[in-house]
């Protein structure tokens, strides 16, 4: 009895690690779509994506056109969708970001783009540049 338990309990934690390990793979699979340089539809504004980790974490440029520090940049999947958090620290942008979805059918980033400094949201997308 104790030893079919033991079985049981082996076999579920090998399935979960191998869901879990191919979610991660997948994840990885699908940032990889994203990977590269955008530039904002009203302007000079460049996303520089350079890598995106397993974990969402990406390393990045944001330039306007001069370089501008990136405080906070975030990747995950929802329902299917590479949905992106990107906040900006700098001068002139007291934690602004943006908070973008990727649109595989337009190859493009949509979103808004959260303004703190003038307390005002702007409907934004980028394309690939």
């Amino acid at each position: 009895m104790k030893l079919k338990y033991i079985t049981r309990l082996f076999i579920i934690l090998l399935l979960t690690a191998s869901a879990s390990i191919a979610h991660s793979q997948s994840a990885e699979t699908d940032y990889q779509k994203i990977i590269g340089r955008w530039v904002r539809s009203d302007g000079g504004y460049v996303l520089d994506i350079k890598s995106i980790s397993t974990d969402g974490k990406i390393e990045m440029a944001y330039l306007n056109p001069r370089l501008i520090n990136v405080s906070k940049a975030q990747a995950n999947t929802k329902a299917g969708k590479i949905e992106l958090f990107i906040e900006l620290r700098d001068k002139g942008y007291p934690g602004s970001y943006y908070t973008l979805t990727f649109d595989s059918e337009t190859n493009r980033l949509v979103g808004v783009y959260h303004h703190l400094g003038l307390n005002q949201n702007f409907d934004v997308y980028f394309v690939r540049k």
